[in-house]
């Protein structure tokens, strides 16, 4: 069978999604997008912060995988910003693992401004220089984030 039938016959399908039937424009249309992952980024970016800072590494390393998880979901679903993703989980968001195995608030607190800067200059080449993150100065109130000890 070649890849033109192939194509056909899956358009032609629909997929149950425990809620409804779905054909698979329908799945690819609702895939997110950054305007939906980016804030998901900077709620674990928040709470990364504010964990790193009371030392609490344990949950400072999971917000930071949870970021990065969601850095490679957007990267993902959105191939045009997947060099600039990639890029940027190089060159900004490894420094912060780094910190984070380190244990070392001072180091951490140098990368995640230059993170910060970098992520916000990446708005800026992207057309989008009315979006500019920045950290809350308090911490997030839905977890308690001092370290267990």
């Amino acid at each position: 069978m070649d890849e033109e039938r192939i194509k056909q016959l899956v358009g032609e399908m629909s997929f149950w999604s425990g809620k409804r039937d779905m054909c698979i424009d329908e799945i690819a249309m609702i895939q997110p997008g950054l305007a939906r992952i980016m804030p998901e980024i900077g709620a674990r970016t928040w709470k990364l912060y504010y964990a790193a800072k009371a030392e609490n590494w344990p949950n400072a390393m999971y917000q930071w995988k949870e970021a990065k998880k969601l850095f490679e979901l957007a990267a993902y679903t959105r191939p045009k910003h997947e060099e600039a993703i990639e890029e940027y989980l190089r060159d900004h968001w490894a420094p912060l693992e780094a910190a984070i195995k380190d244990q070392s608030f001072e180091t951490f607190q140098k990368a995640f401004d230059e993170g910060i800067d970098a992520a916000n200059a990446w708005h800026e080449k992207k057309d989008k220089p009315y979006i500019r993150w920045k950290l809350p100065d308090f911490p997030p109130p839905d977890l308690d984030l001092t370290p267990r000890r």
